[in-house]
């Protein structure tokens, strides 16, 4: 048996995280088990839970293995309260009947901006003419769901596989309570859902996070991919909403506004396009059009990405010509515009510094290395991400200013470190 169902035999708190409760659950016959579960569930001795037991594997590729939290060491997980008798095999419910070795990462590319995608057409001598349509850009943290023929479910981040054990803000989670919603778009061909997880709790700053819950909002779907298959992207709305059965908390986002032409033979042209842009960018700060229609709440927005309409949806090539535009409050660099021609050109390492340790690619740290988790011990995760970011986005400001990545990566360094014991220490006080 790989989930059994077990009863509580006792209760403690751990005395290392007001958050943790360790329990000693058993089964006839069996010994008892030590389980560490958050506050999300709490459980009193005599209840009835199902238990998954160390090398069992889960619908949603959930690998139970021995995890130790702050000094206790958890043999299992608690899926939930159940009312089957003590001692009954639950695994058919709740585990893979089969499960590849490894679930290979599907990646959402970064988003470059303007400037970038038109330094690498220069470099590559390539000028073509491309329409765009627009989506907003919702202010959460990258997610994604795998969808096997066999209909096995996978919950993936920006940078990995994801489990309810080793979750990103509780998506992993959120999908495994959902698995049969998702393990339907089982067919032919693998499928990767691509979104954005959002709501309350993950960010702060904008109006998709004054909503009442979390939501999962798809701006792309990618078939194949796996086992040498060719990936395709399908960004268009209506044929995303025609393949995703309905479900209160995914949505599709919409394109908003009209379709725009950028040439990138024309400088003037671009400029002009570059203006519309930013115009629609500062709209979107100022009311999120997509969040006051769906829930009804005014607010700031981040600002908007967009997408080609005019070439196939490679999956190895499109992404090459999809750019963001942010708003002033969460540009990660501290453009003049959100959309421009050329890279800000600084003086000095000091500068550069300033001009890309920036409070919004701080904050998006805080929630893409360390889960939103503000500890003194994340400081390290948190460190490595920013120099990464930094580094794989900062190309273009290097170049102009006659600097390389060794010449700023202290200084970076440094800058982060300051922010993020200032952060946790402001956090301390405020508690």
């Amino acid at each position: 048996m790989t989930v059994m169902v077990m009863e509580v035999k006792s209760v403690n708190q751990h005395l290392n995280a007001d958050a943790l409760k360790v329990y000693a659950m058993q089964a006839p016959g069996c010994p008892a088990i030590q389980i560490i579960a958050n506050l999300e569930r709490v459980y009193e001795v005599g209840d009835r839970i199902s238990i998954a037991q160390v090398n069992s594997v889960l619908k949603d590729g959930t690998k139970i293995k021995a995890t130790r939290l702050r000094g206790l060491v958890s043999y299992g997980m608690a899926l939930g309260k159940t009312d089957a008798p003590v001692g009954q095999d639950l695994s058919d419910l709740y585990c893979q009947k089969s499960v590849a070795q490894s679930v290979q990462l599907q990646r959402w590319p970064s988003m470059e901006l303007l400037y970038n995608v038109r330094r690498n057409l220069i470099a590559l001598d390539a000028t073509p003419v491309v329409t765009y349509r627009a989506k907003i850009k919702l202010d959460g943290t990258n997610a994604g769901v795998q969808v096997f023929s066999d209909g096995r479910v996978a919950a993936q981040s920006r940078s990995q596989i994801i489990t309810p054990g080793d979750d990103n803000m509780g998506f992993a989670h959120w999908v495994s309570q959902h698995i049969d919603y998702f393990a339907r778009l089982a067919g032919r061909e693998h499928l990767t859902l691509f979104g954005e997880w959002c709501g309350q709790g993950i960010q702060k700053r904008t109006a998709i996070s004054q909503i009442d819950r979390k939501i999962f909002a798809v701006f792309a779907v990618q078939t194949g991919g796996v086992e040498n298959e060719v990936a395709k992207l399908e960004v268009d709305p209506e044929k995303i909403a025609e393949l995703l059965p309905a479900h209160p908390d995914v949505f599709v986002l919409p394109f908003m506004g009209e379709p725009l032409t950028l040439d990138y033979g024309s400088r003037d042209q671009l400029e002009s396009a570059a203006t519309a842009i930013n115009q629609l960018v500062t709209e979107v700060e100022h009311t999120d059009p997509w969040v006051k229609d769906t829930f009804g709440i005014e607010g700031l927005g981040e600002g908007v990405v967009l997408y080609p309409q005019s070439i196939p949806a490679d999956r190895l090539t499109y992404p090459e010509l999809m750019f963001k535009a942010k708003g002033e409050k969460h540009q990660v660099v501290k453009t003049k515009k959100p959309v421009q021609l050329d890279p800000e050109r600084v003086k000095s390492i000091d500068q550069f510094v300033d001009l890309v340790v920036t409070s919004a690619r701080l904050e998006q740290g805080v929630t893409e290395a360390c889960s939103g988790c503000l500890e003194i011990s994340q400081m390290g995760a948190f460190l490595k991400w920013l120099a990464m970011d930094v580094q794989k986005e900062s190309g273009a400001e290097l170049e102009v200013a006659q600097l390389s990545w060794k010449d700023v990566n202290r200084a970076v360094t440094d800058a982060g470190k300051k922010w993020f014991r200032d952060r946790v220490m402001s956090v301390g006080v405020a508690q």
